[in-house]
């Protein structure tokens, strides 16, 4: 029997990483936490943030547990919505969002993004069905309530929903499950928000040389006079990082923050790519070792804001526990980023194709 060798696939375990000088850290955080939200939760993290009509708003996931207690499992996990005047003092809504769709309300939605698209206020997230996780994104309403737009089929997350229009048509990201034991980034195209098509592969994660098992977008993407900058999430694990929680849960994860930059004509298209990460776990408030921490070692960005042209807001997830925020000024980016193209020219290739050599064989014994 013959075993398909996966030429893409990584291997072995990731370098010492830190985080890029240029990244400053709001010497405030964490910005939000479970103490700050007015109603009973235990973690208030993985918040997509917007500026819309003058205004910030956020959409964090909030997670309580039994008994306060993470080892305990949750009891229910969803999102809130928050608001500013600045962007770094967040007062929360009095209750969790109502998403509604199709005369039902749908639980368990979390790991928001905010996207301003027509003048309206989108939020994408992940739905956890009986069926699986599904992605979606829905139209914010007034209040707490948000309808529900588009509901995408089960197993994936990071859904996106983009910002811009490209030749008349509206396009997001997401990132599937595949059985390769990777999880990439997808791009696809529409011309209502209902109707998906026209997908491919945007992203892979043997593209990212500090990845190692996941990568996923992580906010909208910003317009900048070279082309859409994306930040996206990585995970590399590692067993040497292993934690094992009371409850027999194993964690050897580490989520790291990099980005590319997108062609504005064919945003499909990645031509550049920060070939270090720009935010390492370092912080105490990031690496975890509290109780309330759900997961440790996590840098999970969810929303990016420019604020006066040179200068980007990344509000990032830290630890799994609380909402933060760091800067970036863009022309000290551009330094950190080179020129880049996927390994893999396109994602339908099979293994009968025998591309260029690559793909490959193993007879078992």
């Amino acid at each position: 029997m013959r075993t398909f060798i996966d030429p893409f696939l990584p291997k072995g375990t990731v370098a010492p990483l830190t985080s890029s000088p240029i990244v400053k850290r709001y010497a405030g955080n964490p910005l939000l936490t479970a103490s700050s939200v007015a109603f009973p939760c235990n973690l208030a993290f993985n918040a997509g943030v917007a500026k819309y009509r003058g205004r910030y708003y956020m959409a964090f996931r909030y997670d309580t547990f039994r008994e306060n207690n993470r080892n305990k499992g949750l009891i229910v996990s969803g999102s809130g919505l928050a608001e500013s005047d600045d962007g770094l003092r967040w007062k929360t809504h009095e209750k969790p969002i109502a998403f509604h769709w199709k005369g039902k309300e749908l639980g368990w939605v979390n790991d928001a993004r905010l996207t301003v698209l027509d003048d309206k206020l989108y939020l994408s997230f992940c739905f956890n069905s009986l069926h699986g996780e599904r992605p979606g994104f829905a139209e914010w309403k007034g209040g707490d309530d948000f309808e529900v737009v588009c509901l995408g089929i089960p197993a994936q997350r990071n859904m996106v929903l983009c910002p811009y229009k490209i030749n008349g048509k509206y396009w997001r990201l997401e990132r599937p499950v595949t059985r390769r034991g990777q999880y990439d980034i997808w791009a696809s195209y529409s011309t209502d928000l209902i109707h998906w098509g026209e997908a491919e592969l945007l992203l892979g994660v043997e593209d990212v040389p500090f990845a190692t098992f996941k990568i996923g977008a992580a906010a909208p993407p910003v317009e900048t006079e070279r082309g859409f900058l994306l930040f996206f999430h990585s995970v590399d694990n590692d067993p040497a990082r292993e934690i094992v929680y009371p409850n027999g849960t194993k964690w050897c994860s580490r989520y790291t923050c990099g980005a590319v930059l997108l062609d504005k004509q064919d945003p499909f298209r990645v031509i550049a790519m920060t070939r270090k990460p720009l935010l390492v776990p370092e912080m105490d408030y990031e690496t975890g070792n509290m109780e309330l921490f759900w997961r440790e070692n996590v840098i999970f960005p969810c929303g990016a804001i420019m604020e006066d042209g040179n200068t980007l807001r990344l509000y990032y997830g830290a630890g799994d526990y609380s909402t933060c925020m760091a800067e970036i000024r863009l022309d000290e980016l551009w330094d950190e980023m080179s020129p880049y193209s996927r390994k893999s020219r396109e994602a339908t290739i099979s293994p009968t194709d025998l591309w260029n050599g690559y793909y490959g064989w193993d007879e078992e014994k």
